[in-house]
C-alpha cells in the first residue's frame, strides 16, 4: 500500500514542482523504457512464474536462470545503449519534444536495470514471495523514485525538472540491488543443470511475451500516440488522469500477485474445485472495492483534479471515462492470470492483438480532434473489449470443459 501510494505522490510532486510538461515527458521516457524492456526480457519473466511455482523444481528452474542470465545480460545491455546513443533521434523525429532528450538519457539505464528487477520479481511471484515481488514489481519503483527525488531537491539542490528522471534510475537501481540480495538467500548457489533447454524454454516463453507485449501496448498506446501529435503537456495531464482511475483496479493488482501461482498449481495438479473457488473469492472482493473506488472518483473528480492543477480539472469526465473501463476490468476478474496459468495463452495473446487494432484505430481516428478525450475513450473501449471476449473464452476453455 506504501508503495502504491508513492505512486501517486512522485506524480504530484512532478507536477506541483515542475508542471504537467515535465510529467510528461517522464511518462514518454517511461513508455519506452517499458517497451524495450519487454522485448528484451522475451516472456521469460512469466514463464519463470510458473516453473517456480511447481514443488519439487526448483534446481531445474535454478538452472535455466543461470543458463539464460549471459544472454540477458547482453541483450538488455545493447538496448539500453541503443536508446541513449538515438535520444535526440527520437525525441525529435517521433515526438518532436528536443527538450525530452536528456529524460530518454537517464532512462535508458533503466531498460537493463528495469529488465532484471521484473525478471527477479517473477522469480520470487513464483516462490509466492508475494510481498516481495509486489514491492520489486509496482510498488518500491515509486517510493524509492519519491526519497530520491527529494534528496536531489533539497540535499544536492538540483532544482531542474531533469531530476525527476535522475530520482527514478536511481530508485530502479536500488532494486535491482535489493532483489540482488533475496535472489542470493532462495535461487543461489549457481546450478547449471536443469531438465529444460535454452532455446526450447525462450520459444515456449515467446507466447507469453506477445500477450504481455499486447497488455504494454494497450497500456501505452494512448500516451504514446497523444505525444506523437500533441504536446507534452497534455501527455503529462492524460498520465494522472490513468493514474487516478486505475485506483478502481486496485484490489485486482493486488489480488494478482498472490492468485497466478495459486491458481497454476491448483490447475496443473487437477484441483479445480479449489481452481474455481479462488477466482470466485477474487472476484467478489475485486466487485466490491471497484464498485466503491469509482463511486467516490465519480463524485469528488473536481476536487481530486484541483488537487494537481487547475488545468486538470477541464478533463474531469476523461477520468470517469477511464475509470468506468477500469471498472468493467475489475469486475470481469483476473481474465488475463488464468489465460496465463492454464496453458490457453495463446487465444489470450488474440484477444489481445484484437482490442489492440481496435485501440490504435480509434486513437488515431479521435486524438487530433478530441485529443485527451479522444485517447480515454478509445483505451477504456478496447479494455471493456478485451476482458468481455476474455471472460466468454474463459467460461468456454476452462470453466466449462
Amino acid at each position: 500500500m506504501l508503495g502504491f501510494l508513492s505512486g501517486y505522490l512522485f506524480i504530484y510532486f512532478v507536477v506541483k514542482y515542475f508542471g504537467a510538461e515535465t510529467q510528461g515527458r517522464l511518462s514518454l521516457s517511461f513508455s519506452v523504457m517499458i517497451l524495450s524492456s519487454l522485448v528484451c526480457r522475451l516472456g521469460i519473466d512469466t514463464h519463470f512464474v510458473k516453473v517456480f511455482a511447481l514443488e519439487d523444481n526448483i534446481n531445474n528452474a535454478r538452472g535455466i536462470y543461470f543458463k539464460l542470465l549471459p544472454y540477458l545480460f547482453l541483450a538488455t545491455l545493447l538496448v539500453s545503449a541503443g536508446i541513449f546513443f538515438t535520444a535526440d533521434l527520437i525525441s525529435e523525429a517521433i515526438f518532436h519534444d528536443p527538450e525530452l532528450t536528456p529524460f530518454l538519457k537517464w532512462t535508458a539505464p533503466c531498460v537493463m536495470l528495469f529488465s532484471f528487477v521484473l525478471l527477479h520479481a517473477a522469480i520470487f511471484r513464483g516462490l509466492r514471495m508475494n510481498s516481495l515481488y509486489a514491492f520489486l514489481f509496482n510498488g518500491g519503483r515509486f517510493l524509492f523514485s519519491l526519497i530520491f527525488f527529494f534528496a536531489l531537491l533539497w540535499s544536492v539542490d538540483i532544482n531542474e525538472p531533469i531530476a525527476a528522471a535522475m530520482a527514478h534510475t536511481a530508485a530502479v537501481l536500488a532494486l535491482v540491488l535489493i532483489s540482488l540480495v533475496y535472489l542470493r538467500k532462495t535461487v543461489f548457489p549457481v546450478v547449471k543443470e536443469s531438465i529444460y533447454r535454452t532455446r526450447h524454454f525462450v520459444k515456449q516463453s515467446l507466447p507469453m511475451l506477445l500477450s504481455a507485449s499486447l497488455i504494454v501496448f494497450l497500456g501505452w498506446a494512448d500516451s504514446i500516440i497523444l505525444g506523437i501529435f500533441k504536446d507534452s503537456a497534455e501527455v503529462g495531464i492524460y498520465s494522472v488522469l490513468i493514474k487516478v482511475a486505475a485506483v478502481v483496479s486496485f484490489a485486482m493488482q493486488a489480488t494478482d500477485s498472490i492468485l497466478a501461482p495459486k491458481i497454476a498449481a491448483a490447475y496443473a495438479t487437477d484441483q479445480i474445485a479449489l481452481f474455481k473457488k479462488m477466482i470466485r473469492f477474487t472476484v467478489v472482493v475485486n466487485t466490491v472495492v471497484a464498485l466503491g473506488l469509482f463511486l467516490g472518483i465519480l463524485l469528488f473528480k473536481n476536487f481530486i483534479l484541483g488537487l494537481f492543477g487547475e488545468e486538470f480539472i477541464p478533463f474531469a469526465w476523461a477520468l470517469i471515462i477511464l475509470a468506468a473501463g477500469q471498472l468493467v476490468n475489475a469486475i470481469l476478474g483476473p481474465v488475463s492470470a488464468m489465460f496465463q496459468m492454464t496453458g490457453y495463452q495463446i487465444y489470450w495473446q488474440n484477444i489481445l492483438f484484437i482490442a489492440f487494432v481496435v485501440n490504435v484505430i480509434l486513437n488515431l481516428s479521435l486524438v487530433q480532434s478530441y485529443g485527451i478525450y479522444g485517447v480515454a475513450t478509445a483505451t477504456a473501449v478496447s479494455v471493456v473489449l478485451s476482458k468481455l471476449i476474455g471472460a466468454y473464452y474463459i467460461r468456454k476453455k476452462v470453466w466449462q470443459p
